[in-house]
């Protein structure tokens, strides 16, 4: 039975990696918590240390939530 935590995971597809803006391109699956559908888009990491843990081309599932307005990746993981 999938857990609560993940049950809010997107899954998705790092397509690019912008450290200096810290932020994350990703085509993702739809993210049901923000009623989005699937789609590529950038995302800003809450924590610069999120884009030392990816390269372009890993399959990853993340959260997303609104922080000030933007959509902000919070976590994210491997996929298995």
């Amino acid at each position: 039975a999938a857990s609560e935590a993940d049950a809010k995971l997107a899954e998705g597809t790092v397509k690019k990696i912008d450290k200096s803006a810290g932020k994350l391109t990703i085509a993702h699956g739809p993210l049901e918590s923000l009623g989005m559908p699937a789609m590529t888009m950038v995302f800003r990491a809450a924590e610069p240390s999120l884009l030392d843990q990816v390269k372009v081309g890993d399959k990853i599932r993340f959260a997303v939530e609104k922080v000030g307005g933007a959509l902000t990746v919070t976590s994210l993981e491997a996929a298995q």
